[in-house]
């Protein structure tokens, strides 16, 4: 590997998890009973329904614990939390595969 070569290759196997990780982290240490403006642009339209909104919160509910107002925020934000957590999941196994396969052919 040489140059730029080393940032693709690290950037391909780590961005997705810690990007996901990172989001799902603010989002469980979001304070859910804020009163500060959404940054939702669906809503900064003058939309009424959005189906993303209340998610956030929902997560934030869920990670304290409080289940029933995390379902009450967003109904699918327990299934959110599940989504980002599998794919996290299949990110790591993909990289673990990719580094064994790696091992394999400089071995042979």
């Amino acid at each position: 590997m040489s140059g730029r070569e080393p940032f693709k290759y690290y950037f391909f196997l780590h961005f997705e998890w810690i990007a996901l990780i990172s989001g799902l982290l603010l989002m469980a240490f979001l304070d859910p009973f804020s009163q500060a403006p959404s940054i939702c642009p669906i809503d900064r339209l003058g939309f009424d329904f959005c189906p993303g909104c209340g998610l956030g919160k929902s997560i934030a509910f869920a990670a304290r614990g409080n289940l029933s107002a995390s379902f009450q925020s967003h109904p699918l934000g327990l299934f959110a939390i599940l989504i980002i957590l599998a794919r996290i999941g299949s990110i790591l196994r993909r990289n673990y595969e990719f580094k064994r396969t790696e091992k394999n052919e400089e071995n042979i």
